[in-house]
């Protein structure tokens, strides 16, 4: 209520009462002059304590509406955070990478976020739920009251999933998490095959090199003049040592480096390479050609370079005497071209998957023998991909191979 209606309701609370005590004095027989104004001042004074208990009232009722009001906007304001609550943790929930599924007592499922939708697409009830070692993971988190976790395998081509279930006690709720492991476990595989191999292909040169060592001890004590033989193996077992750890070290640098990008000159920085091959090629007596295009691309011009180092080392490897080897660099569509090409022993066709896999060869003993390491086309491989582009490859056996590198111009 407001002022004006306050005020007014009290006025007409006064006259009321002035009109009842009027009204009594007349009916009252013989009522002289003093008992009208006894009367009327009885009136007055009953007016004035139904005024003071009106106005005690609506101070009451003031009181407890301004109380009602408070305690409506703070449950308002109480229920306003909570809706933003649930929005806030329904937008974490949307972009986390975990599939997160809430079970309730009554197996009914209470809530599913977008990535276990994703994941494995589950139904309205725990009965629906595959993989069923899902399920299975929600009753034990149950029964034994503690955290349940799992590997499941799900779907096809299979993946590997890893779920966790834990008990909420005080209304009997299970939360599901649910996280795809198939990359990272993939990757954890090649890290120890990468490991097994490294430590493998390093063991045998170290194994040359102790034996050689030691008969060359033996040698000059009882056999000087073949000395030099043991000599010249231990340089050689030495040297592919040597090789085998900067080409890991390249391979790891490619790898994991960020590449600091800047315009490359592709034609200029092949005939620089063409230039340092020359001499390997003149020992073997292969002739070795370059005709290249001025082509630039965006990318880190020492990458490129020992790409293109490690093609032409596995081409003169692989490339018999008075073979030989022709590099062009030229630019279509936008793309810009490097070509190797040679006439060496060629690539078996089943093998041709392969040939870019780290420490794969296809003949290992000819590979060790001409100082190969496996890893050439591996670091190939990986400087193209980090420059958005693609290797490939095309063999005929007995004819020769022709690697072919696209970059983006």
């Amino acid at each position: 209520m407001n002022q004006p209606d306050r005020r007014l309701s009290l006025t007409l609370l006064l006259a009321y009462s002035l009109a009842f005590s009027l009204t009594l004095a007349a009916v009252l027989p013989g009522a002289g002059t003093g008992q009208l104004v006894r009367v009327l001042g009885a009136g007055v004074i009953g007016a004035g304590l139904v005024f003071a208990i009106g106005r005690r009232f609506e101070r009451r009722v003031e009181t407890r509406s301004e109380l009602l009001t408070d305690e409506v906007s703070t449950a308002r304001a109480v229920a306003d955070r909570a809706e933003d609550d649930r929005r806030l943790l329904e937008q974490v929930l949307a972009v986390v990478r975990q599939g997160v599924v809430l079970v309730g007592e009554d197996d009914v499922i209470a809530y599913t976020n977008p990535a276990a939708n994703e994941l494995i697409r589950p139904s309205d009830r725990l009965s629906s739920l595959v993989p069923h070692g899902l399920q299975t993971l929600v009753r034990q988190a149950r029964v034994e009251q503690r955290v349940t976790e799992g590997d499941l395998e799900y779907g096809s081509p299979v993946r590997m999933l890893r779920a966790a279930a834990v008990l909420f006690p005080a209304d009997k709720r299970v939360l599901l998490t649910i996280t795809d492991v198939t990359t990272s476990n993939r990757m954890e595989a090649i890290r120890r095959d990468f490991v097994a191999a490294a430590s493998h292909e390093l063991k045998t040169p170290v194994a040359s090199i102790i034996a050689s060592t030691e008969a060359l001890g033996l040698a000059l004590a009882h056999d000087p003049a073949s000395a030099e033989r043991f000599a010249t193996q231990v340089e050689r077992s030495a040297r592919q040592l040597a090789k085998l750890v900067s080409d890991l070290l390249d391979l790891s640098r490619v790898e994991s480096s960020t590449m600091e990008a800047e315009s490359v000159d592709v034609g200029q920085m092949v005939e620089v390479e063409v230039a340092r091959a020359r001499a390997v090629a003149a020992d073997v007596e292969v002739d070795l050609s370059v005709e290249a295009d001025r082509v630039a691309v965006m990318g880190s011009r020492p990458d490129l370079a020992l790409a293109v180092r490690n093609l032409l080392d596995n081409a003169l490897r692989h490339t018999s005497r008075g073979g030989s080897i022709s590099v062009t660099v030229s630019a279509s569509n936008g793309r810009c071209h490097i070509t190797v090409a040679d006439t060496g022993e060629g690539i078996p066709r089943r093998e041709l998957p392969r040939i870019f896999e780290r420490f794969y060869r296809v003949d290992s003993a000819r590979s060790r023998t001409t100082g190969g390491t496996g890893l050439g086309l591996a670091i190939v491989k990986h400087v193209v991909e980090g420059h958005r582009g693609e290797v490939s490859v095309e063999s005929e056996l007995g004819v020769g191979s022709r690697f072919r590198i696209d970059l983006p111009a």
